[in-house]
């Protein structure tokens, strides 16, 4: 258990560094040339995460897999609250965000919004296509919670 935490804070430390690099980059490069830069980094963390998602084994990459994927070892980084965990549906409330405090500290929570929050759409869709991803609320965005959703869709539904 020691080691798990001591783990966990290592990763939170070389997070933390790599946020603020990431913070303090982007914001010197929209002073030069504007704020359409953080969507260009955007983009680019878009493709590493189509990329990332796209090499992993997913196994049936039903719900089940991406919850262990995704969620499953994510203590102390997301305090989370499982809503509901069927065969075709999967809620999840987070109720604390390692990613959303340090952004915060940073007064940089658009850019953590769109370097964090929003790579959760492209990976889900890459792990599978059937899979429907909505998410209404985020602590990056000052609400109390996150609210996860993720839904298999029939077939015949997409089209």
């Amino acid at each position: 258990m020691a080691l798990d935490k001591e783990l966990v804070e290592f990763y939170r430390r070389l997070k933390r560094n790599e946020i603020r690099r990431l913070v303090e980059i982007t914001r010197k490069l929209q002073q030069k040339y504007g704020p359409q830069v953080a969507d260009d980094i955007a983009e680019v963390l878009t493709e590493r995460a189509h990329e990332k998602w796209n090499s992993m084994n997913k196994g049936d990459a039903n719900l089940n897999a991406l919850y262990d994927l995704m969620w499953a070892n994510r203590e102390g980084i997301v305090d989370k609250v499982i809503e509901a965990k069927e065969d075709n549906k999967l809620k999840i409330r987070v109720t604390k965000c390692f990613y959303a405090d340090e952004y915060k500290k940073l007064n940089a929570q658009d850019l953590g919004y769109k370097f964090s929050c929003m790579c959760e759409y492209p990976a889900v869709d890459v792990f599978n296509p059937r899979i429907s991803f909505r998410r209404h609320r985020t602590l990056m965005q000052d609400c109390e919670h996150c609210d996860h959703c993720y839904i298999i869709v029939e077939q015949d539904e997409q089209e």
